[in-house]
């Protein structure tokens, strides 16, 4: 029997669907688990976001541009997923930063997030090591 090491749910959390917007325009559809971070969600799919720091909110390269509803239902229902002073400091520094900008690693996919579209910005700012892509564990 296999088991579940991983950071967030397991393989058999209940999932919604959401649409990634890459930075090229195309559309990436993909099967989110409910409580992962979208950039959980993105790394485990394929989706082309950065998270050079792998989540812990210290870079801002997985800045994720959400839909107003979404950015407004986050804010105002979600008491837990509240933009942080953290989450500030770090999104100053974003390239192309929206009026509904958030960084993924701080945002948990809910139930309420299917039919949800996600945009990814047409570049980010890697003050680590550039190119660096770090790989789920």
């Amino acid at each position: 029997q296999i088991r579940w090491h991983g950071d967030g749910p397991g393989p058999d959390a209940p999932t919604v669907q959401i649409t990634f917007i890459n930075p090229d325009d195309s559309e990436t559809k993909v099967s989110a688990r409910v409580g992962e971070t979208l950039l959980q969600s993105a790394h485990r799919t394929g989706v082309e976001m950065e998270g050079a720091c792998e989540g812990v909110c210290a870079c801002s390269t997985c800045h994720v541009i959400l839909e107003q509803d979404l950015y407004d239902n986050l804010l105002d229902k979600m008491e837990d997923e509240a933009l942080s002073e953290d989450e500030e400091d770090m999104l100053d520094m974003a390239f192309g930063l929206e009026q509904t900008s958030r960084l993924g690693c701080q945002i948990k996919v809910t139930d309420g997030m299917d039919g949800a579209v996600i945009s990814l910005p047409k570049a980010t700012r890697n003050f680590y090591v550039d190119g660096h892509k770090p790989t789920p564990h």
